[in-house]
């Protein structure tokens, strides 16, 4: 069989799954209204931020939807899916020895970090602690996103639900603990700023960045050499 038949016959089968999962969404709802209510905006949260590359104004144009919106207009043309995922263009291309002063500090102390093979946090990241592996992922999803990632953004991939106002205190709690960590981390490598901005806006929306594009594309070519960028969003494929 020549490779444009194969291509085409395996595009048949994609969109042919395709629209049996439409179908199986469809039949959900239906059948079950009340656990397809509870789960379906986390999953349509996921799906937006995986096709627009965790772009922060359409995380927000999504929760404003999600809001209030949803009861006049409908989802269909509310956002652009047009993903820009640095990740995709980025290789495992990094030597620490190649790098002086505070770049190599900052990269080192990564590597103790997030390599130890201590009780506290194991080389292996499936035996990490929840607090290390929360940073770890806050540190990425940060890394990633030149112009910074939402607040509940990150909290919902931590697997923080936003039931109400005490979870949500939670979830702001969680990312100020992890970024404090980090910010600690940075200080003992000579980053006496440390790397990140100050974040801007309240709630959920909150949007947390680096202040450095230039520490976060080496934070981003670190992350992406480990085997732990499996539990960022954008890294999973």
């Amino acid at each position: 069989m020549s490779s444009s038949k194969q291509v085409s016959k395996g595009e048949t089968l994609d969109k042919k799954r395709i629209m049996r999962l439409t179908e199986a969404f469809s039949t959900w709802a239906k059948e079950d209204p009340e656990s397809f209510r509870e789960v379906a905006p986390d999953l349509l949260r996921q799906g937006v931020n995986r096709a627009t590359g965790h772009d922060p104004k359409a995380t927000r144009r999504l929760e404003y939807w999600l809001l209030d919106e949803w009861k006049s207009e409908t989802f269909e043309g509310l956002l652009e899916f047009n993903p820009q995922l640095e990740s995709n263009i980025l290789e495992c291309n990094l030597n620490i020895n190649r790098f002086k002063g505070q770049n190599r500090d900052w990269l080192e102390v990564l590597e103790i970090k997030f390599h130890a093979g201590s009780d506290e946090h194991s080389g292996d990241f499936r035996r990490w602690n929840r607090h290390i592996r929360d940073q770890f992922i806050i540190l990425g999803m940060i890394a990633q996103n030149s112009e910074g990632v939402s607040q509940g953004d990150m909290a919902r991939h931590l697997g923080i639900k936003f039931e109400d106002e005490a979870s949500r205190k939670y979830a702001a709690n969680v990312v100020r603990a992890a970024k404090i960590a980090l910010t600690r981390l940075a200080n003992s490598a000579g980053l006496d700023d440390g790397i990140f901005n100050k974040a801007k806006g309240n709630g959920l929306n909150r949007t947390h960045s680096f202040h450095s594009e230039k520490m976060r594309e080496l934070t981003l070519r670190w992350i992406n050499c480990h085997p732990a960028k499996v539990l960022i969003p954008q890294f999973k494929e």
